[in-house]
């Protein structure tokens, strides 16, 4: 299995030796398409680096756009000068319930799925250190013009890679054994017969020993298979796993009138994907335009392990400056984060055969399952750094409208590794990917009393340039309604919101003829978040 390919790639020529010449000298032609992008440690940018912001049930309700607000917990991570608005101790826990509703196009064939979770968005603690009352004695007295320090702590979850993905169909074009062909030609055959795995054409090895590719001993290093039929084809991708941030931040208050703030953020990545492929009822097309059952191999299964894991730090800070009192000005920074991150794979095959009787080695061909074994990489990835900017406009007291952007450098991210060649993927970093993208977040809250109501948009851009002949674009929306409830002593706050992703994949690539399945999902997650404020 070669490092990080998140699709198995696969081609395919069972026929004359005219033909299979002409496919070896593809293959030659092809080298550098092979050799210039074969781990995909690239595709890390998008994985990791683009992600909406997580916070309170509030926050997210008007689309996030929260970097010249303040007085929410959500600042502690996303702008600590926010910090500087609040006056109380505030502890604030936040839970979101999940529904994945995805739809599959293959061939003609739909397919849906649907998929429910439920998990802690956010925990957050606001400690005041020092505040506007000036302790004297017994006696208190305000003190406008003393600063006002406070310290928060808070979790939240920024990214979920919970999905769950089906599709199935039939192609009467090419089979994945179609890729172990292609891959297998110019191979020598000491290699994919070694006893031993070899990382990079682990997966290959195991087609040859389970019969799915046989070596043509008219022309070595080329390979040839018996199965001539056609598949049915399905696979179900069930991925799991988040970026959870950790924030420590501390925020000042100068006058009412300058917002300060600093903070660390600590992050943790956990990715874990499982795909489960099937290809069976193989058939063959008659000389009569019928398609006949082929009656040789019954099925071939192959189920693919992809993990991630680490962990990663970054500093933040902020200011919002209040040029009267019904506008806010704000401006924060995250540096890039340092990610140290493991990698393992593994994969399975599993053939079953109608008793199929292999005359050139005299056996009879049944039930075989055999993995590839774990393989690992240690590697660091070097997150873009991310600027936001925005200002929110106060109406009295009957709410507020508030917008912001993030200038983010997708194609100053790095890899680093000893375990392969990050020369490579660094430079389809700087091809691929935009020098500046915008995203860009809208909110709106209207108050009545101790209610609110509130609406929300976030939009994050394709990190990718135009140049990557893709299908789909990567950007995404998000879209959010909310109502909150603020007492005293008690705030309470529900947020709707939706996401609809578009996303293509391949369970195998080929050269030309490559299957694709189209897949049309839509996220919806409703946001709980209960507050108490405690007076000093």
């Amino acid at each position: 299995m070669v490092l990080q390919e998140e699709e198995v790639e696969i081609n395919f020529s069972r026929t004359s030796l005219i033909s299979r010449l002409f496919y070896f000298i593809t293959i030659i032609l092809f080298i550098s398409y092979d050799s210039y992008s074969q781990y995909g440690y690239y595709k890390d940018v998008i994985k990791f680096s683009q992600s909406f912001q997580g916070g309170s049930a509030r926050i997210q309700g008007v689309g996030g756009a929260s970097v010249s607000l303040g007085g929410d917990v959500s600042s502690i991570s996303q702008n600590p000068a926010g910090l500087g608005f609040i006056n109380r101790k505030l502890i604030s826990v936040g839970y979101g319930v999940t529904g994945n509703n995805s739809t599959s196009n293959f061939f003609g064939e739909s397919s849906t799925v649907k998929n429910n979770y439920n998990q802690i968005e956010n925990i957050s603690l606001v400690l005041p250190i020092r505040n506007k009352n000036n302790y004297l004695g017994n006696s208190i007295s305000k003190c406008p013009e003393c600063s006002k320090f406070n310290i928060g702590f808070s979790y939240s979850k920024i990214k979920d890679f919970s999905e769950r993905k089906f599709y199935r169909g039939y192609n009467d074009v090419n089979s994945i054994i179609d890729y172990f062909l292609q891959d297998s030609q110019g191979v020598p055959l000491s290699q994919l017969g070694n006893n031993e795995m070899i990382p990079d054409i682990a997966l290959l090895q195991e087609a040859y020993d389970h019969y799915l590719i046989n070596p043509d001993n008219d022309l070595p290093g080329s390979y040839f298979s018996f199965i001539g039929g056609f598949p049915l084809q399905e696979e179900e991708i069930i991925t799991e796993g988040s970026i959870n941030k950790v924030s420590v931040s501390a925020g000042s208050n100068i006058r009412d009138k300058i917002f300060l703030g600093f903070g660390f953020n600590f992050y943790s990545i956990d990715y874990d994907q499982r795909r489960f492929y099937l290809e069976n009822n193989f058939e063959v097309l008659d000389d009569a335009g019928q398609w006949n059952f082929e009656g040789i191999l019954d099925y071939l299964n192959l189920n693919d392990v992809f993990k991630i894991s680490g962990s990663g730090a970054s500093v933040s800070a902020g200011l919002i400056i209040k040029p009267s009192n019904s506008l806010n000005i704000g401006i924060s920074y995250e540096s890039k984060t340092s990610f140290n991150l493991e990698e393992e794979l593994y994969s399975e095959l599993e053939t079953k055969y109608f008793d199929y009787y292999y005359e050139p080695e005299d056996t009879i061909l049944r039930n075989v399952i055999s993995g590839t074994g774990s393989t690992i990489a240690d590697y660091s990835y070097k997150s873009p750094s991310r600027i936001t900017i925005g200002s929110s406009y106060f109406y009295k007291k009957f709410g507020f409208i508030s917008a912001e952007i993030d200038l983010i450098d997708y194609s100053s991210a790095q890899i680093q590794s000893y375990d392969f060649n990050d020369y490579v993927e660094n430079a389809e970093i700087l091809r691929i990917y935009r020098t500046l993208a915008i995203n860009y977040r809208v909110g709106l809250e209207a108050r009545l009393n101790k209610f609110y109501l509130r609406l929300g948009y976030n939009f994050l851009a394709d990190p990718e340039k135009d140049i990557t002949n893709s299908t789909h674009s990567n950007s995404l929306n998000k879209k959010s309604i909310g109502v909150g409830f603020l007492s005293n002593i008690l705030t309470a706050d529900i947020t709707l919101t939706s996401i609809n992703k578009k996303s293509v994949l391949s369970p195998y690539n080929l050269f030309r003829d490559q299957p694709v399945a189209e897949f049309d999902s839509n996220f919806s997650k409703i946001i709980f978040s209960l507050g108490i404020r405690i007076n000093n």
